[in-house]
């Protein structure tokens, strides 16, 4: 069985959508914002949705928070 992924191992490396995918449920959203690559489709699916924003992070994180964090993409790429 493969190690779970925790904040500090996204913090230390990169890991492609797929390993993250897998581990969605054992780190933060706040985390893989600040230190992975990740696409508009993983953020629309994951980060964006509302059903996997702890109350903590659910204050902060919305479009322009991910737009911040996540430069490469654009507003385009996270509603269309």
């Amino acid at each position: 069985m493969e190690k779970q992924l925790t904040d500090l191992d996204l913090r230390k490396n990169k890991y492609p959508i797929d390993v993250l995918i897998k581990n969605f449920n054992y780190v933060s959203n706040t985390a893989l914002l600040l230190y992975q690559t990740l696409d508009a489709d993983f953020c629309k699916k994951y980060i964006l949705n509302e059903a996997y924003q702890t109350v903590e992070e659910s204050y902060k994180i919305d479009i322009e928070y991910v737009l911040k964090r996540q430069p490469h993409l654009t507003y385009k790429d996270l509603v269309d």
